[in-house]
């Protein structure tokens, strides 16, 4: 079974060592080490143990609405502002940049990230 986790990065190929994908039986994945790989903050609750993992796209999953909660791991304060109404986080400017995705947009937000206000 596999466990909670929140994407917080990607590679459009896995970028480790031979050696760490030898370990990890990367071979053995379908589409191998030419599929998007995910960094990932792994959720406490789920493995206290491991903080951060690499996980190729094929072994991703999205969470059914039941299995959607409360989601804890320290690094989440660095790399998202928190959670929408859906339950998605909200990456910070740094991430959103280094990914290029649009600034989120909630109903009524008229503050920048840097707290100016849009005219």
């Amino acid at each position: 079974e596999g466990y909670r986790a929140v994407i917080c990065g990607m590679d459009p190929v896995c970028c480790e060592s031979k050696s760490w994908m030898e370990t990890a039986n990367v071979e053995k994945l379908s589409k191998g080490p030419n599929q998007p790989f995910y960094q990932v903050l792994v959720d406490v609750y789920a493995d206290p143990e491991l903080l951060v993992a690499y996980v190729a796209e094929e072994n991703l999953s999205e969470a059914e609405e039941s299995e959607k909660g409360r989601f804890e791991h320290p690094y989440t304060e660095f790399l998202f502002y928190g959670e929408d109404t859906a339950r998605d986080f909200i990456p910070v400017k740094q991430l959103r940049e280094k990914y290029d995705q649009p600034r989120y947009e909630a109903s009524g937000d008229e503050n920048d990230d840097d707290g100016t206000t849009n005219s």
